[in-house]
């Protein structure tokens, strides 16, 4: 198939479309949020929320949660060769094939995709963006959000990669859970953690640089844990059923109607979206739907998406929003806006995925880009294909 030539590239060849799937509910909530946030916000007149459409406009301002969704699905995606390991005795992982794999993987499409947005909003600004220098190497370092206590003016959704950085360096460190042998036992400690975690969240939740690091989060990531354990001792054996299409259609529901009160939320939805992983494996309708090609395949983009997508919907929503009918209903003028702004949008992350992004999911790139440039062999940077919302 066609669309297979834009399909992301793995290590070994296999490819898993289910969880590209999920990536692609992860995505796609965050694109529609941001949609909408331009809509509601930045369109220079009043979008009323008719009564009758409060129901879908709840659902879409839980769209942000899509974050966490990658959160859980990076932990899963990095504890699998740790559990692997000390499960089943496998292959140890290499921590220097780790650590230049997140290198290698990661940050040649973020470096241009943050130099590309800081140049478009230095023309935007008539070059008056030289003041925002320190954001601009605070960002590219992951240290926005620590060292100025807010997102990232040059791009807002960054905040999050910082913690997934924050997460891929202590990750090593947590995998050490699975040391303990005792399937149940293990699994409970881990379950425990996760809702302790969310439970003591409550009175540091006000605090920014607290709300945007790895501690408001680290529960998300430990579901994850806890998903890979299943997966590596429980998935073969377990049988697709419809009764995890109720799971997962359940899960999806709690996801996107549950409120925002305080930390709660933080108890309940790793729980949650750790249930939607295992749905998404095992289910009848769900799985066929997160498994179809255009499904996985634009969900198999999400790094590339979520890295540009928020800038280039800014910038052609100055264009696009001249598209919005007044006397039409918010449905209405959100779907035109889905269509002249978020195909363009969405247009351009893919070009920017082919060029930049898929190139760099082949680990040896290093080495080859080396010999191209010199005519000597590079030495051999292959490590294990996982990294989270870009993998």
């Amino acid at each position: 198939m066609i669309i297979d030539r834009f399909r992301r590239k793995t290590r070994d060849g296999r490819w898993v479309p289910e969880i590209d799937g999920l990536r692609f509910i992860a995505i796609f909530s965050v694109f529609v949020f941001h949609i909408m946030g331009e809509l509601l916000n930045r369109s220079g007149r009043i979008i009323p929320i008719e009564p009758r459409f409060d129901t879908l406009s709840r659902i879409l301002a839980n769209g942000d949660r899509g974050v966490v969704i990658f959160f859980v699905i990076s932990g899963t995606i990095l504890a699998l060769p740790y559990a692997r390991q000390f499960l089943l005795g496998g292959k140890p992982v290499s921590l220097r094939k780790y650590y230049m794999r997140r290198l290698t993987r990661l940050e040649p499409p973020y470096i241009l995709a943050m130099l590309l947005i800081f140049a478009m909003e230095t023309v935007y600004q008539h070059g008056s963006s030289v003041p925002m220098g320190g954001h601009l190497l605070a960002s590219l370092l992951y240290q926005h959000s620590l060292i100025f206590g807010q997102m990232s003016p040059i791009n807002m959704v960054t905040w999050s990669l910082e913690v997934e950085i924050q997460f891929y360096v202590f990750a090593p460190l947590l995998m050490q859970l699975f040391r303990i042998k005792h399937t149940l036992s293990r699994r409970l400690v881990l379950l425990g953690v996760v809702l302790a975690i969310g439970l003591c969240q409550g009175p540091f939740s006000t605090i920014p640089r607290f709300a945007m690091s790895i501690l408001y989060y680290l529960q998300y990531f430990l579901a994850g844990l806890l998903v890979a354990d299943i997966f590596t001792l429980d998935l073969e054996t377990m049988r697709a059923w419809w009764v995890w299409d109720v799971v997962g259609i359940g899960a999806l529901g709690i996801l996107f109607w549950a409120g925002h009160d305080e930390a709660r939320p933080h108890v309940v939805l790793p729980v949650v979206i750790g249930a939607l992983c295992v749905a998404a494996m095992r289910s009848v309708v769900l799985r066929r739907f997160l498994g179809n090609h255009w499904i996985a395949v634009l969900g198999g983009m999400c790094y590339s998406i979520y890295l540009l997508h928020d800038a280039f919907i800014a910038v052609l929503f100055k264009v696009t929003r001249m598209a919005i009918l007044p006397a039409a209903s918010f449905p209405v003028n959100l779907a035109i806006q889905m269509l002249v702004t978020g195909v363009p949008a969405v247009a351009l992350c893919v070009v920017f995925f082919v060029l930049v992004e898929r190139p760099c999911m082949d680990p040896d790139w290093p080495s080859k880009l080396w010999t191209k440039m010199t005519g000597r062999p590079g030495r051999e940077a292959k490590a294990l294909d996982t990294a989270g919302i870009a993998e």
